[in-house]
């Protein structure tokens, strides 16, 4: 992890669950991380988890649903930072809402907002930095088993929102298109896809009310970090372009 001392990481979704993992796991490692969320206050509350690393945190208020609000973080970012080298694209939402519900419309928009075209925002700000400085960057998408396989559900118990693997397998997909738009526009940065399964505290988990999701064992999100380690970690010229991690154990 050498090669990502002193450069500068942008998070989303960065206050709890594996955005907060891999904030903490990237400044370890020495890296000047940027914790994009809307409450600031959320993100400082990680120094104390980071206290006498070799990196630093900064915390950024962004809203990724909002164009405006994303140009404003990354100009920031650039501006006092010189630009960015590793995008990570964590932020997402679920609703409890199921797509044949009444008056869900409003909650299955926000879900697209947040999980696939505020994706693409903040991937377009920072590929355009990354070509406007010449770096080999990376951009790291957390996805989830979800955007491989459809949920679980047995008879009588009540199925993940359905709006939530449809985004995840959108991601699968937008991954692949972005990788080959970066060779057409001709830049150097890596497009990663990683998934993992039910993670400890996360949106799909934290009272969840599925009764086969409750059964299953999780991962830590410290366990989704170091994965995203090793995925950033290999030579220029390796791209690890899809992971799976899943807890042993897991049937979904």
């Amino acid at each position: 992890m050498e090669q990502w001392v002193g450069k500068i990481a942008v998070v989303t979704g960065a206050t709890t669950g594996v955005g907060a993992a891999i904030v903490i796991e990237l400044v370890k490692a020495g890296m000047i991380v940027c914790g994009l969320a809307k409450r600031k206050d959320k993100v400082e509350a990680l120094r104390k988890d980071v206290f006498g690393a070799k990196g630093q945190l900064n915390a950024v208020e962004c809203d990724i649903t909002s164009e405006a609000s994303v140009t404003q973080a990354f100009s920031w970012i650039e501006k006092t930072l010189g630009g960015i080298d590793l995008l990570v694209n964590n932020a997402g939402i679920i609703s409890k809402y199921l797509l044949l519900d009444e008056n869900n419309i409003k909650d299955l928009r926000l879900m697209l907002d947040t999980n696939l075209i505020g994706l693409i925002i903040c991937t377009k700000q920072a590929l355009k930095m990354m070509k406007a400085r010449d770096v080999q960057g990376v951009v790291v998408n957390i996805n989830s088993i979800l955007g491989h396989k459809t949920n679980t559900c047995v008879p009588g118990t009540k199925p993940v929102n359905g709006m939530y693997p449809a985004c995840k397998f959108a991601m699968t997909a937008l991954t692949e298109c972005l990788r080959q738009e970066v060779m057409f526009f001709e830049m150097s940065a890596k497009i990663i896809n990683l998934s993992p399964g039910l993670v400890e505290n996360d949106i799909l988990t934290a009272g969840s009310d599925n009764d086969l999701v409750n059964l299953m064992p999780r991962l830590a999100g410290s366990q989704v970090a170091k994965a995203l380690m090793f995925a950033i970690s290999t030579p220029e010229n390796v791209l690890v372009q899809d992971i799976i991690i899943k807890p042993q154990g897991e049937f979904v």
